[in-house]
Order: C-alpha cells, then structure tokens, then sequence
C-alpha cells in the first residue's frame, strides 16, 4: 500500500497475493471496473486505486490492511496543515509575566496547534463550499471533529502538538481558538503568577538590600533579617529558601554590592569583542607584573642581624604588541616606577630599530593610570595616540591576559615558581611545603633577572618570523618614525654637568673620555653665553643633543670629523668633511657680514634725517658695509692706500671652485 499523487493505491502483487486472481485484474481492468494509475515494469510493479475496487474487493483490502482506511481518511486533514508564520512570531515576542520568553520548545508546539486549527477550519470551509455547489446541506460537525480527532495522531508524526484528541474538548478548543487567537494555547501557569509573599515594592526594597549586603550573607540570615522588619510591618514571614528563589531574580542588581564593582564590570558588564592590529606598530600596551619567580635576598633588620628571605619577586614592565602578542620593549626593577616604564619604552624604540632599521613610534599606546598624571610627554612621545584603560578594568588591557600566559608557559617549569594569583583554586598551586625545602636552591635576584631575560627572548625568537610578517603589512603612511631628537631627549643619559661653547663646540666628558660635538647651524653660536646640559646614548656617541639650563633651547650636536696633520695620513672622505667647514665659516662670516651692512644702513638712514645723529655717530668711529671708518677725512687716505694696493706685485694663485675635490692630495687648505 501506497499513495502515487494522493491516491492511495494497492500493487499488482498485493493484488493477486490473495485478494484477486490475476485473470480477474485483467477482465476488470478491461471493462474498466478498475482504475490503474500506474503502468508495471521492470522492477515496478503496476498500481490500481484502492477506491477504484468493488466493494468486495475493497473491504478485504481494509481487511487486509486495517490503518489503510485511517491514512485515507487522515491524508485531508494532513495536507492541509501549513506553517502559520503570524503564530510563531506571536509567541516568539511573547513576554511572560515574569518577564521570561516562552521557551522554544513551547514556541514551536504552540505554533503547530495554530496551524492545525487553521487547517481544520480550512476542510470545514472547502467541505461545505463543495457541498453548498451541490445543493447539499454542510457537514455534519460531530462526524468532522470525529474524523478530525482520528487524525491528529498521524498529524502530530509531522506535526507535533498538545491538542486534545478527544472529540468534543478538540471541537471546544477550536471555538475559543476562533474567539481569542493564537494566546489560549497559553498555558495558565504561564500566565499566572502564584501568589507571593513579597508582593509589593516596600517589601521588595528592603529584601533587595539585604541580598545586597556586602557582607555576602547567606540565605537563612537574610530570611532572619527579613522577618524582624516583617513582623514589625505586619508582612508575611519568609524561608531561606524564597530567600534563594529571590536572590537568583534579582542577580544583576544585587551583584555589585556583593561581589565589588570591578567584578560587576567584569562578569555582567557588556564586554567589547576585539579583533588584533592587522600590523605591527599600530597599537602597544604595557604594563607592570610582579613575576612569578622566588628569589633568595640577605636584609638587615632592626637590630643589625643579616636575615635571609626567601618571597621575593622583580616586578616586570611589558611594552607588548598585541599584533602576536610580541614583547617589543621590557625592564626588569624591584617594583614598578616611572623610571621602569621609561627603561622598558627605551627598550621598545632601540628594539624596533634591530626590527625595522629605525627607531619607530606605535600609533596608539595603551596604559594604565599608575603616574597617569606626569608620565603622558613621556607616552605621546613615543606614539600617535594615548589611549588609558579603564580604572580597575582588569579586561581592557589585552597585556593582562599574556602575564598569565608567561606564568604558565614559562615560570611554572622553574623550581622557584610562586604560582598563580591568589584567588586560583589552591589545587592548582605549587606545593608550599616542596617550596619551603626548596628555598634555599632558589636563586638570588641576578639569577632571576637572568631568568627573565632568557624568558624573553625566547619569546622573541619564537615570535620573531611572524612580527616581521606583520611589519610588511604596516602601511607607509604609519610608519612613524622616532627621531633621535626625541629619544635621546626621553631616554637620553646625562653627565649632571653642564658646558659651554668654544672654538670647538661642545667639550663634554662622556664615559670617561672628553670629547668635542659640534652643528653646522649657525644660530647655535649665538648663545655662546648659554649653559648646555648634553644627553647621550651610551651606545652610539656619534651623536648628542644639547640643551640649555631652562630648556628653551635644543641642538643636535655631531661629533666633530678629526682631520689628519699629515697629508701623507689623509683618508678619502677627509676634503669632503674639510670643505663642509670651510662652507660654514664661510656661511657665518657672510651672516656677519649682512648683518653688518644692515645695521650700518640703518644708522646712515638715521643719519640723513637728523645731522647732529651723524655727527654723533662719525664721533664714534661708526663703520661702514666694509668695516672702514664713516668719517670722509679719511677718504682721501683710503684711496690712496687702495693705490697702493694696486700697484703692489701680483701673484697668480690658480683658485679651485668650492665643492670641487679633483685631489685631495693638492688641497693645502687646513694649513
């Protein structure tokens, strides 16, 4: 048995099993007493209508195959259950008194019993037009909702819902179905909230702050307390357990107050999802860490005795890209200080250069807000962007989480590994009494910070092929370079003395050696009367930078190019820094020069307008553009020594174009 189309159709071989013979399939199929609906062929068997057989025949196929009747009776009312998309959005908003949602499970079996109904309404509907087209009265209700009632097992198979299959509750559903909609499947105790012994807003408050305590009381204390207001109120008295029952409603509110503010942020506050810079150098973090590793240290205490303590920990500052989480900069000191950040930020510019080639500036730089106030120069100094973290907002660093993973990845395999934090489950701590028998191999502080440093620069090694990979992706237009202006004016040393200039620069003594630093700037030497303090990379001398006492004035000073006596010593390169200086000298005497003239056309303005100026000035010996006395007595001498000077012998001195270094060899000029 089978339904072809929706025919429920008998086989061939059914057929002639018992029911018929095959000359009788035959001789009714040639009078056509029988409907074939398909063709037999190879591998498929011929198929007749079982409505098509004579009664006899027809009985015994119902006989035979008792459900067939059913699954004919039934296949009307299955067909014409469709999706009710009205339904399932109602009951998807749906909000419960309690302020919960239907769960799905109800969603979807509520849903279901619309879409039957409607489908029941659907047969009535096309049943009675049919017969009213025929002049024949409508069904029979009672014989319908019987028929109906039959079906709804096979229905629910696809269908699954919580109608009721009897008869006549079926008929009743669908009459309030059709007067109230799709919320009378809505059970009661959904819609009806039991009656509550904390039923308005006082009692409500004060039950609210007594779960909120932030003593964390526990269910019976808050119901003990609870009570003593409520018998002096006249309200009901309440169990610990209607304490639990509230205390699970009123979570969010109540969280705060019991587990601290930060935790709040942290566990019920609406989190940011972040993705990781796309390159490196767009975004740094840094942040201080007391590392997890023990170190053995002999103190003196009050009394004058050497003691020996064993919990001590260097704190660790972290200049991290969160590109791969790549250590770009780090320092190690005893606690966190600005002096520590500012080490490991010196760390950061110098170990950027070994990446990039030169020293570069992260485009945004993310802190905390420990010396929040005075450390900001020193941060925008060394980024586009300052961007501090929220106050006690543990998540907001993304540094925070890779402190955790140092401590599993690399301190928890040293025998002087301290644990985790405080509130980690303590089976997941070192074992303290391994620890106390073990103290005495702990290292000391150096043997740490060597430690540490290992540690480091394993993780750079290991993250090294990926941070340069992300590097290529750095766009042109941020790379943004850190001049060494600027690093040695943050990061520089000093020598806590000051200088003064002299014929050659800048005479500093740096690590023990004095040594001469000069520009070629010409304004540099106009405050000769200046005090310089000079700032210097212990690593590379070949550049300082200069500032005056109150910090108005900065150079950059190179150190000067020493010059061979010997023309025999001379290098290449020696006439090409010679003429640099010699083009300067040349600069500042033009410059002396110009300014010379400028003032003395001033004056000679001055003079015009007013006679006796004049006479004051040629008093006073003004001079003039060439530096010769204004006074015109003297004119006379001048032409005539200038006559002189003409008639004096010459001597041809073959002159070589200035930047012109045919030999340096033939250049005599530095004598």
């Amino acid at each position: 048995m089978e339904y072809y189309g929706n025919t429920l159709c008998i086989s061939h071989t059914e057929l002639v099993g018992g029911i018929m013979t095959a000359d009788t399939v035959k001789n009714l199929r040639r009078r056509s007493q029988i409907t074939q609906v398909r063709r037999g062929c190879n591998g498929t068997p011929a198929l007749f209508a079982v409505d098509s057989l004579p009664l006899k025949y027809r009985t015994e196929v119902y006989r035979r195959y008792p459900d067939a009747q059913e699954k004919a009776e039934s296949k009307p009312f299955v067909e014409s259950v469709q999706p009710d998309g009205e339904a399932m959005q109602f009951y998807a908003d749906y909000v419960l008194a309690d302020g919960r949602h239907l769960s799905n499970e109800k969603q979807r079996e509520y849903a279901n019993n619309c879409a039957i109904m409607n489908a029941f309404r659907l047969c009535i509907e096309r049943a009675n037009s049919h017969r009213i087209r025929q002049s024949k009265a409508k069904i029979k209700l009672g014989e319908f909702w019987s028929k109906a009632a039959a079906a709804l097992p096979r229905i629910s198979d696809a269908w699954p819902n919580s109608l009721p299959q009897n008869a006549r509750r079926l008929h009743m559903k669908f009459n309030e179905y059709q007067k109230q909609g799709a919320v009378v499947f809505i059970s009661k105790k959904f819609q009806n909230s039991n009656a509550a012994k904390v039923d308005d807003g006082q009692k409500e408050a004060v039950l609210t702050q007594m779960i909120a305590h932030h003593n964390n009381l526990d269910n019976t204390v808050v119901a003990e307390y609870y009570n003593k207001v409520a018998e002096l109120q006249g309200w009901e008295q309440i169990t610990a357990s209607t304490v639990g029952v509230w205390k699970d409603k009123l979570d969010l509110v109540t969280a705060a107050g019991r587990r601290g503010a930060t935790n709040f942020r942290n566990e019920r506050s609406m989190q940011v999802k972040r993705r990781r810079p796309s390159a490196a150098f767009l975004m740094w973090t840094l942040d201080g860490w007391d590392c997890e590793l023990l170190y053995q240290t002999v103190k003196e205490d009050a009394q004058g005795r050497h003691v020996t303590t064993y919990s001590n920990r260097l704190c660790l500052e972290v200049v991290l890209d969160p590109c791969c989480d790549y250590p770009i900069g780090y320092a190690i000191g005893t606690h966190e200080t600005p002096a520590l950040i500012t080490e490991a930020l010196r760390n950061a510019a110098q170990h950027s250069a070994e990446l990039a080639g030169q020293m570069l500036r992260a485009n945004q730089l993310q802190c905390d807000h420990y010396g929040i106030k005075a450390m900001p120069p020193l941060y925008l100094a060394m980024s586009d962007k300052l961007t501090p973290a929220r106050v006690k907002n543990a998540k907001a660093k993304v540094v925070e989480p890779y402190f955790g993973y140092l401590n599993k990845t690399y301190c928890q395999r040293c025998n002087n590994w301290s644990g985790f934090g405080i509130t980690t489950d303590p089976k997941k701590q070192p074992n303290s009494e391994a620890l106390n028998m073990l103290r005495h191999t702990f290292p000391d502080e150096e043997g740490v910070r060597a430690q540490i440093h290992a540690m480091m620069a394993a993780e750079r090694q290991k993250k090294h092929a990926q941070m340069m990979e992300l590097l290529r992706n750095l766009p042109a237009e941020r790379r943004l370079p850190l001049t060494k202006e600027n690093y040695l004016l943050y990061f520089g040393d000093t020598t806590g003395q000051t200088n003064a200039i002299c014929g050659g620069g800048l005479r500093p003594t740096l690590l023990g050696l004095k040594r001469e630093y000069d520009t070629f700037d010409l304004t540099f030497r106009q405050h000769a009367g200046e005090k310089w303090r000079v700032l210097y990379d212990p690593n590379d001398l070949g550049e300082v930078l200069a500032i005056n006492e109150d910090g108005t004035l900065r150079y950059m000073l190179k150190e000067k190019y020493v010059q061979p006596m010997a023309l025999a010593d001379r290098t290449a390169g020696d006439a090409l820094e010679l003429q640099k200086v010699h083009d300067f000298n040349d600069r500042l005497e033009e410059h002396v020069t110009g300014e010379l003239a400028r003032t003395w056309e001033i004056c000679e303005e001055l003079g015009r307008k007013d006679p006796r100026v004049a006479n004051e000035l040629n008093r006073w010996c003004l001079c003039d553009s060439r530096g010769q006395h204004k006074n015109q007595r003297e004119a006379k001498r001048l032409e005539l020594e200038s006559g002189k000077a003409i008639e004096a012998e010459a001597h041809e001195i073959p002159i070589r174009p200035r930047n012109s270094h045919e030999s340096d060899a033939a250049d005599y000029s530095i004598f």
